[in-house]
């Protein structure tokens, strides 16, 4: 960093460096001022003293000691069918749906019978791993919850909780403090049922205990649906970002209120190296079949609480369909509507500090490119991130690299409120310097490293930019991350050397100072149908003033053109959908951008194309435009191959997936400095997926003055930790 530039953002840096302080530093209580002890609920302790909510919480309570001895509910037996999942959340797009990595689907037998014994038989089961996994579940997964949980919670075999007061036990009264919520109306023949909403929380945050909402019918007070997560003291995994658990019960005979559905998520990070990869576990009963106060088998009564049929037998059970085909939507999407619930509530009731993990010091990073790249810009560049969760409730990350070819540090602090869940603080002031990247990926970061290193192919367009500013996001679950900064932008020169090959020139950037503000987004769905449409997105718009000038690395800088204003708009998207066609896919994929501005527009506000995703058989980046939109159509089918031993992770399909394409490209004008022709330019060629389709390799070639390319890279869904 230069002594003049130095000057520059000196102010800034400085008024960034004040606000960091006064957050990081705690304020004592004046003198005859409480002080809240940091066990204590965050806020809203009045709408806690409810009587109303006391009351039918006692009635439920006596209610729950009696059911067991209620004389004319003698016995009853009962299927369900359900699912369990692994599933991989990549990158920092909290609200794109997860790869499911292993599911299972299962049947089972349950029997239910006094004085509140019970017996469950696991009959059916089969398995698909769509990526290589060696996953594990712990047996309780693979049973229903009979009774609303016992007085003393314990899930995950006692290694995720352990112990936890029930919200609803004999002396929960004296453990947790409860509120009304809303009131709702079940209507069934000749009847009309109200259903209450209490919500509950701990009286000590820092103890185990668990926050949700019960519903609870007015007449019987008996348990008609119960969602909870839990405090951090807790859970015993350290590695558990969420856990929510919901427990819904339907009415047979018009009388009793057994289980009717059953979910249950569990995130994990890694505790060491925060990086945006978590591992998902999802569990979905749907329990059926109701038969009340029959005679139960002798042999079923001498049964074990849980047993598993054989093997042979087991996987003998005759389920219809593919397993990944049954896979119901709820299971792939990012998150359900019932843990999104469960988590504002908890965050709403208590500190987010009693809901995040442990106060800690960890190594962070965006994703492998954070600790090694290489680039023409930087050459070989080295880095690594940290972060520290203060008991103060405040969360101070950074991060720094070196490249040893431009020999020059980069790197960002940033600080904010500790999140309750994830990874990311839902506001966060910032100061840093970085290269950044102008346009879409044409490939993952791993990929370009080796590219830039070996060949002196690098598909990155880069800018060097110093910002301060804040970043903000709504929720920890919102899909925007709004941002404020105040930045200079400078262009960068080739500072690195291939194996083979030359480096094509950097971007010849305006040196720009002034104000940007940016929201970006990312998310996807999941169809109706397990096999229906799934898809992602993304967006991200921009628009700033500045003052700046071109050519600022030329050696006559009396050659420069004069200062210009320029009052700039940006918008950039992706959508990608994949849909099924009998036994293959589709893939759709559709790039957009677009730029507002004068006549001279800074060529790093322009729109690039050119690539094996933005232009397949085109120069990577080839056409800089004031607007694009590229569009691809993709059949994917899966042809026979051989399968390839994987050890204890069992082995390779015994296939890959050709994927024949073709694309169109639509640029407009370019400008005076950067000239392109408005035209259409088409593409064509095939794709072969490998290895899980986790690998691909593709041949295309631009029909309208373009050439054969050959590519190889990792999958698009790897991209974000790539």
């Amino acid at each position: 960093m230069s002594l003049n530039s130095l000057r520059r953002t000196r102010p800034v840096v400085a008024t960034l460096a004040v606000v960091l302080c006064a957050l990081a530093i705690p304020v004592r209580p004046s003198a005859g001022q409480g002080q809240t002890p940091a066990a204590a609920p965050a806020r809203g302790n009045a709408a806690w003293r409810d009587a109303l909510a006391d009351s039918l919480v006692r009635r439920a309570i006596d209610r729950r000691s009696v059911q067991l001895a209620d004389s004319t509910l003698l016995s009853y037996s009962a299927s369900a069918h359900g699912f369990l999942a692994f599933l991989a959340q990549l990158g920092e797009g909290v609200i794109i749906p997860p790869k499911v990595v292993q599911s299972e689907e299962l049947q089972l037998s349950i029997a239910w019978w006094q004085p509140g014994r019970s017996a469950q038989r696991l009959v059916g089961r089969r398995d698909t791993t769509l990526l290589p996994a060696d996953v594990g579940y712990y047996r309780d997964r693979y049973s229903v919850v009979l009774d609303n949980l016992p007085d003393r919670i314990r899930l995950g075999d006692g290694q995720d909780v352990r112990d936890v007061p029930h919200p609803l036990a004999a002396l929960a009264p004296r453990l947790y403090e409860y509120a009304m919520g809303s009131a709702l109306r079940i209507r069934i023949p000749g009847r009309e049922i109200v259903v209450d909403e209490v919500k509950f929380r701990p009286r000590d945050a820092s103890q185990p205990s668990a926050v949700g909402s019960v519903y609870l019918d007015r007449e019987t007070g008996a348990v008609v649906r119960l969602s909870m997560t839990f405090t951090r003291a807790a859970i015993i995994d350290k590695r558990i970002e969420t856990l929510v658990v919901t427990l819904e019960n339907g009415l047979v005979r018009e009388r009793y209120w057994l289980p009717r559905r059953q979910e249950v998520e569990v995130s994990r990070g890694s505790t060491w190296f925060d990086i945006p990869v978590r591992g998902i576990v999802r569990g979905r009963w749907e329990i059926s079949g109701y038969t009340v106060n029959e005679r139960l088998a002798q042999s079923t009564m001498l049964s074990p609480r849980w047993s598993a049929a054989p093997r042979d037998s087991a996987k003998a059970y005759p389920f219809t369909g593919r397993v990944i085909d049954a896979l119901p939507p709820e299971i792939q999407i990012a998150s359900s509507e019932d843990v999104v619930r469960a988590r504002v509530q908890a965050e709403a009731a208590i500190r987010s500090s009693m809901l995040s993990r442990p106060t800690t010091a960890s190594v962070t990073g965006r994703g492998i490119s954070d600790l090694a790249r290489f680039s023409r810009t930087e050459g070989l560049a080295i880095g690594i991130g940290a972060s520290h969760r203060s008991s103060l409730g405040v969360q101070v990350g950074g991060r720094v690299r070196y490249g040893f070819g431009d020999q020059q540090v980069k790197g960002q602090l940033a600080i904010g409120p500790v999140p309750a869940f994830g990874r990311t603080p839902t506001m966060q002031l910032f100061a840093e310097r970085d290269y950044r990247d102008l346009a879409f990926a044409e490939r993952a970061g791993v990929t370009n490293s080796l590219g830039a290193a070996l060949f002196g192919s690098d598909y990155t367009t880069q800018v060097e930019t110093r910002a301060a500013g804040v970043l903000w996001r709504r929720r920890p679950t919102s899909a925007f991350t709004w941002r404020l900064a105040y930045e200079r932008d400078r262009p960068l020169s080739v500072q690195a050397h291939a194996v083979s090959g030359r480096f094509a020139p950097t971007l010849a950037a305006w040196e720009l100072t002034g104000v940007r503000a940016e929201v970006q987004g990312t998310g996807g769905w999941v169809g109706a149908d397990a096999r229906g449409t799934r898809g992602t997105w993304s967006l991200q718009a921009s628009a700033g003033a500045f003052d700046g000038h071109g050519d600022s690395l030329a050696a006559d800088r009396s050659s420069m053109p004069p200062s210009r204003q320029p009052l700039v708009g940006r918008a950039q998207g992706l959508v990608q959908i994949t849909k099924p066609l009998g036994g293959d896919r589709a893939l759709f994929l559709q790039t957009f951008a677009g730029v507002a501005g004068g006549r001279d527009l800074p060529p790093q506000w322009l729109v690039f194309a050119g690539g094996p995703w933005s232009a397949p058989g085109y120069d990577f980046h080839a056409f800089g435009s004031r607007a694009m939109l590229s569009q691809r159509v993709e059949f994917r089918q899966p042809i026979p191959a051989p399968s390839i031993p994987l050890s204890r992770w069992g082995k390779s399909p015994p296939h890959v997936t050709l994927a024949p394409f073709v694309q169109l490209l639509a640029t407009s004008s370019g400008t005076p400095e950067r000239p392109t022709t408005a035209a259409l330019r088409p593409s064509a060629g095939v794709g072969v997926l490998l290895f899980y389709d986790l690998v691909r390799a593709d041949v295309a070639r631009g029909l309208r003055d373009g050439q054969w390319r050959f590519a190889i890279d990792i999958d698009r869904g790897f991209w974000g930790i790539l």
